[in-house]
């Protein structure tokens, strides 16, 4: 019986691959599946559990006789438990934050980090009744490609389909970060020095551009304000609504009455009053009713500036 080395490579490394996907090798069965003998196959699993010493990854080989399988043990116990996995998978499947495909096919990465049947069976009825609400857009290479633009501080271009538009509008940003709220994932990005949230399943196309841009030293967006998206509603009394998709690219359109319009974002609180405030009588804020008490606070301590002299 002839072993070449052609045979043997693909031998160990089928192996080695089966061992990292948390499978177990029967010694026997491998001989009859390689048609070489017993002895080839323990030469074979010794050779692996030298490599792992030598490359000193967090494992060792190990035979369980129970199951009268080779198998890898994690020697840093680092490997997710059963009821971690479902805690994980029950959150990713309630945030509908991504499309069906992408989630069933993270889910069954998890599971299978744990092979543990019970929880396929616990998560079957929330996979099969899990509806995305991004109509089959994967934002997994956006993420990562915008992302992996905000680590190496690039300029970048997307064209943004604002709400209630059929044709997608360019912009120039500073990518500042990628952030996930209620059902979305949002980019905010520095558009002229005024940071702005763009929902990502909106973002039709993206390129990263060859020009570097610097970080503040002290910038608006601090790091633990990064989540912090207030839901607002507002109702503009003026003569172009436009202006309010300009300044909240996540706005939407609630109601229209004559020259009247209702419309809810999510927004970043930096900046966002004073905004709301330079639109005057055309700008009315609902809610949050908090910001709208700021508002009713601010405009009484300016008309005691402006009494008559």
């Amino acid at each position: 019986m002839v072993d070449s080395q052609q045979g043997k490579g693909y031998r160990i490394l089928s192996m080695f691959d089966r061992l990292m996907d948390g499978q177990g090798i029967n010694k026997k069965q491998e001989a009859l599946t390689h048609q070489v003998g017993e002895k080839t196959i323990q030469r074979d699993i010794d050779e692996i559990r030298t490599y792992l010493e030598k490359a000193k990854l967090d494992y060792h080989l190990q035979y369980v006789r129970t199951e009268k399988v080779y198998k890898l043990i994690n020697t840093k116990n680092n490997r997710l438990s059963k009821e971690q996995v479902l805690v994980i998978v029950k959150i990713l499947i309630a945030s509908k934050a991504l499309v069906k495909s992408d989630i069933g096919e993270i889910v069954n990465q998890l599971l299978s980090r744990v092979a543990v049947d019970q929880l396929d069976q616990l998560l079957l009825n929330e996979k099969n009744l899990y509806e995305d609400i991004h109509q089959n857009k994967s934002l997994l290479p956006l993420i990562w490609g915008i992302s992996t633009a905000i680590q190496k501080r690039k300029v970048i271009t997307i064209d943004y389909l604002q709400e209630g538009e059929a044709i997608p509008t360019a912009k120039i940003l500073k990518p500042l970060a990628v952030i996930f709220s209620t059902h979305y994932f949002y980019l905010i990005g520095d558009n002229q020095d005024t940071p702005t949230v763009y929902r990502m399943d909106r973002i039709q196309h993206f390129r990263e551009m060859a020009i570097n841009f610097e970080a503040p030293s002290v910038h608006p967006l601090q790091v633990e304000d990064a989540n912090d998206l207030t839901h607002i509603r507002i109702l503009y009394k003026g003569r172009s609504p436009q202006i309010v998709y300009s300044r909240f690219p996540t706005a939407h359109l609630v109601s229209q009455n004559d020259h009247e319009y209702v419309f809810e974002a999510e927004v970043l609180a930096y900046g966002m009053k004073e905004w709301l405030l330079s639109q005057g009588a055309d700008m009315e804020v609902l809610e949050p009713i908090e910001l709208r008490e700021e508002i009713i606070e601010t405009l009484q301590a300016m008309q005691q500036n402006y009494r008559y002299i």
